[in-house]
């Protein structure tokens, strides 16, 4: 004990070299299986309260991982560990090291227990008090499933309930501390702590206790049940009369406070429906107090994200939609003290308030039926459009742009010309934070008000040139500026496809200009954006591209071949990706001669370290199979071998500490990997670190990592087809590693994935066949398999985009199988007969909580695209089934696709349900007349 007392004291001397030698002086003691008796004993008598908090970090981390290792019937306490004989048989399982330390956890466990608490009964500093408790919670998650501890149950509620406030605090933060661990321990008890809860939230004599409670409740949100709610309900006015409370004491606080509302509004919407209007109206005070703190606001702003997509239905019936309108809109209109030039700017990746309210209005787009959100809107800029507050005219025309994603349909049927007005009108205003935001609106409607936009190319694309002319000209033109001039250039130029080629000899003088003057301001980010805009041109002229062709290609060379630097990575990437625009868009006879020198030089590009670069390569190379095609089949070693590693790995993954942690204490991952090798399996570190998850506050991914998954899929599976059966070798290994993304947290990442599985699927299935291969069995199980898989994942997942490539490739799947004697498995086709009847009828997970309260014609336009997603499902797979297999389902299957062709409908959709009724009827065998007879009449 006095050996590892003294290591510890040194690591307090203010010198690096006594720190380091320190630390590894502990790595060496930390082995010795006395370890565990001697930090007991510090924590529990050393007077010094930094040598206490170190031990009990180091305690929690040895246990946690001893513990874990230990056979699962084993991992209990003395109890049953007493008998002396059991003692030896144990003896004999486990090498000796391992051996003294884990009996000493399962023989001597009550001591420790009763000594931690002793330690949080008697300790007075808070961190120390902190890292005990942590401590406390570990043990409680392995000591409570098996009915062990209950003297810290009866600790927790004597403490909570103590009458000295002090007391109360040790209770109540040492219960939430428990609650992130065994919270699900708890649950027979839950009514008993909303009750000792509710008191806690008023403790009239602590500020600290009701912050606690606050942290419990969050813990334990995610386990209340039905038969709790009544219980839960009357805490919400409490909840928030704390909230208030921190933010006017300690605004850091206050947004942990209000993790909280987030757990809350993904409950069942019987929990908060009372009192949801009180929420609404409390999250919009705090978000629109300028006074505020802007994480605080911020906060509350992503509170009103979450209810803007999971509680759409309550916005409307309680009429709460007008004032998160009003209020979004005048967020948006502040003035920003870093300057106006970033004022109105929704495509920031910055969670500032004034971006965060756009991303509302956003997502209410995408989640209302467009009447619904469009006109009032509308309603609220059309005064701002004429104020003499430059800000507010830059507000209301970012919210018009932002309108356009949920609402083209809407806005191309009824309200384009008039829109076009108001943005041609804010392009000519005098103050640049207004010009910004109708160019952003411009690229807005570009993208997604196709084909009608194209119409207007005569007034716009001029408008657009005079722009470029002048940033390529003005020395003092900033960065945002640029990019938004280049965005509403690219994005109406790509979308107007063969329409551009008048106006592109004027478009590539401009682009050349910008791509050859080394004197223009931010020359290095107006190259980035002109060499993108040369790939959108080629994008949408195709063949009559070809007289740039040669000079591009020189130009993109000198990018290319650029010395790997961090400044110019950025321009070689995006040569990258405009080269392999041109491979897909002229013809395959100008671009073969360059094949076969830009797949050598993209496999040689694989082995950077930037995984933004490596993703332009992926996208290129499968640019380049569509060219070549099975000539690939000789370089395809490391171009699969390197984007394997890219799925696998977790570069880019940093590890947040809760800060009462002692980070450089983390010393034994070396010791971890020492005993993996020795036997352990691939997943025990991030097992471990899973459960030592009490000591880490968060994660955070680099965006550039998983894009490079996702973009390493898509250019597998496109590979894999333009390839053909020379692919086959790699076919296995890369459906299994796209299968295990399938469930990532990253809805990008899970759309590529499933996408990929399903196209490897297809191909590795027609491959065979074609080959004339017999034995099909097992290929025939991993179909099933899949198609199980991606039925489950349209029914459950919460992204629409990935209920949708869900549904598309369940359908491109049943597509490939028409006319083979492939055989649906009946789990199979049970699960996508229950899938499609939840999507139709409105009540899949993407639907939101609220679905079953929603009909089909009252229902966003996003929504409306996936359940024809799904209707275009219903006729190939009625094909592969079999009519008698379906036909027990059809009334459910087939009236909301009939309902859809009612006037009533908010979003019309034209003859589209048609042709799954069609590809239905030639599905049976016996034709349902009278069914079709009673439903077409009605």
């Amino acid at each position: 004990m006095a050996a590892i007392q003294t290591i510890l004291e040194r690591l307090l001397v203010p010198d690096n070299a006594v720190i380091q030698q320190a630390t590894r002086d502990l790595q060496a003691v930390y082995r010795n299986p006395d370890v565990i008796p001697g930090l007991c004993t510090l924590l529990h008598s050393s007077p010094n309260p930094q040598i206490r908090q170190f031990a009990a970090v180091l305690l929690r981390k040895r246990l946690v991982k001893l513990w874990k290792k230990l056979p699962g019937n084993d991992r209990t306490t003395c109890v049953v560990r007493r008998q002396r004989q059991q003692r030896l048989r144990k003896i004999a399982c486990y090498p000796y090291i391992k051996t003294r330390v884990h009996l000493y956890i399962l023989c001597r466990v009550s001591r420790i227990k009763s000594m931690l608490l002793q330690c949080l009964t008697q300790e007075t500093v808070r961190i120390v008090f902190i890292s005990v408790a942590h401590l406390a919670s570990v043990l409680a998650k392995y000591e409570l499933p098996r009915g062990q501890w209950e003297e810290l149950s009866t600790f927790i509620f004597q403490f909570c309930h103590s009458q000295d406030p002090q007391q109360r605090e040790v209770g109540v933060l040492l219960l939430s501390s428990v609650m992130e661990t065994a919270a699900l321990d708890f649950k027979q008890h839950f009514q008993s702590l909303f009750q000792l809860l509710s008191s806690a939230l008023e403790d009239p004599q602590s500020k600290t206790v009701p912050f606690y409670a606050l942290k419990c409740l969050t813990s334990m949100v995610e386990y209340v049940a039905e038969e709790d709610s009544p219980h839960f309900t009357p805490l919400v006015p409490k909840i928030m009369a704390v909230v208030r409370a921190l933010i006017s004491e300690d605004e850091d606080k206050a947004c942990e406070g209000m993790e909280l509302f987030d757990e809350i509004v993904e409950c069942e919407v019987g929990m908060v429906t009372p009192h949801l209007p009180d929420l609404i109206q409390f999250s919009l005070q705090v978000a629109s107090n300028s006074s505020l703190g802007d994480n605080l606001r911020v906060k509350a702003l992503s509170f009103l994200q979450w209810l803007a997509s999971l509680k759409k239905k309550s916005l409307l019936k309680q009429g709460l939609l007008p004032s998160v309108i009003r209020t979004m809109l005048t967020i948006m209109a502040t003035p920003h003290p870093g300057g106006a030039e970033d004022e109105g700017d929704a495509t920031t990746e910055t969670q500032s308030p004034i971006s965060l309210a756009a991303q509302v209005l956003d997502i209410l787009s995408l989640h209302l039926p467009p009447e619904k959100i469009l006109s009032p809107v509308l309603e609220c800029v059309e005064p701002w459009l004429e104020s003499t507050n430059h800000f507010q005219r830059a507000a209301s025309l970012i919210a018009i742009a932002v309108m356009v994603e949920g609402c083209s349909v809407h806005i191309k049927n009824h309200h384009l010309p008039a829109l076009l007005q108001i943005v041609y009108k804010g392009v000519r205003d005098e103050e640049k934070v207004v010009r910004n935001a109708s160019l952003f609106a411009i690229g807005q409607f570009s993208e997604h008000l196709q084909p009608q936009i194209a119409e207007y190319s005569g007034e716009l694309l001029p408008v657009l040139f005079q722009f470029v002319d002048h940033a390529l000209q003005s020395p003092l033109q900033e960065a945002s500026a640029l990019t938004k001039i280049f965005y509403a250039l690219e994005t109406f130029c790509e979308q107007l496809g063969p329409k551009l080629v008048p106006y592109l000899p004027v478009l590539m003088e401009k682009l050349f200009v910008a791509l050859s003057s080394p004197d223009v301001h931010n020359c290095i980010h107006v190259k980035e954006l002109a060499i993108s805009a040369i790939g959108a041109a080629a994008n949408a002229c195709e063949s009559e591209f070809l007289p740039y062709f040669d000079r591009t290609i020189n130009l993109l060379k000198q990018y290319i071949m650029l010395p790997h630097h961090q400044d110019t990575l950025i321009l070689q990437a995006q040569a990258i990706d405009t080269l392999g625009t041109l491979a897909r868009t002229v013809s395959e006879d100008n671009f073969r001669p360059l094949a076969a020198e830009c797949v050598t030089l993209g496999v040689a590009l694989l082995q950077g370290e930037d995984p933004d670069l490596r993703r332009s390569v992926y996208g290129m190379l499968a640019s380049v199979s569509c060219v070549i095609k099975e000539e690939m089949c000789g370089q395809l070693e490391p171009v699969v071998g390197r984007i394997f590693q890219a799925l696998v790995s977790e570069e880019g993954v940093t590890v947040h500490y809760a800060s009462s942690e002692v980070p450089f204490l983390d010393f034994d991952e070396e010791e971890e990997e020492e005993e993996e090798g020795e036997g352990g399996e691939r997943g025990e570190a991030s097992s471990s670190m899973l459960d030592d998850s009490r000591a880490i506050e968060g994660y955070t991914v680099e965006n550039a990592y998983l894009e490079e998954k996702e973009d390493g899929l898509n250019a597998l599976a496109e590979i894999a087809g333009n390839v053909g059966p020379g692919f086959v070798r790699y076919i296995d290994d890369c459906f299994r590693e796209a299968n295990s993304l399938t469930e990532h947290s990253h809805e990008g990442i899970r759309k590529a994935a499933i996408c990929a599985v399903a196209t490897f699927c297809r191909l590795w299935y027609r491959w065979l066949r074609e080959a004339g291969s017999t034995d099909l069995e097992e290929l025939q199980f991993l179909t099933n398999s899949t198609v199980l898989s991606l039925a489950a994942t349209a029914r459950t997942d919460s992204d629409r985009n990935v209920v949708g490539a869900s549904l598309e490739s369940l359908e491109n799947i049943f597509k490939s199988l028409k006319g083979t004697e492939f055989k649906l498995a009946p789990q199979a086709c049970s699960s996508v007969l229950v899938s499609l009847q939840d999507i139709l009828h409105n009540k899949a997970q993407c639907c939101g909580v609220e679905a079953e309260d929603s009909g089909t014609g009252d229902m966003s336009e996003y929504d409306s695209v996936v359940l024809e997603c799904a209707g275009s499902v219903v006729g190939p797979f009625a094909v592969v089934a079999g009519g008698e297999a379906v036909l027990p389902s059809l009334p459910q299957l087939l009236s909301p696709l009939i309902d859809r062709l009612a006037p009533k409908s908010s979003v019309p959709t034209g003859l589209l349900p048609l042709v799954p009724l069609r590809n239905c009827w030639m599905g049976w065998v016996a034709t349902p007349v009278s069914y079709w007879s009673c439903t077409l009449c009605s």
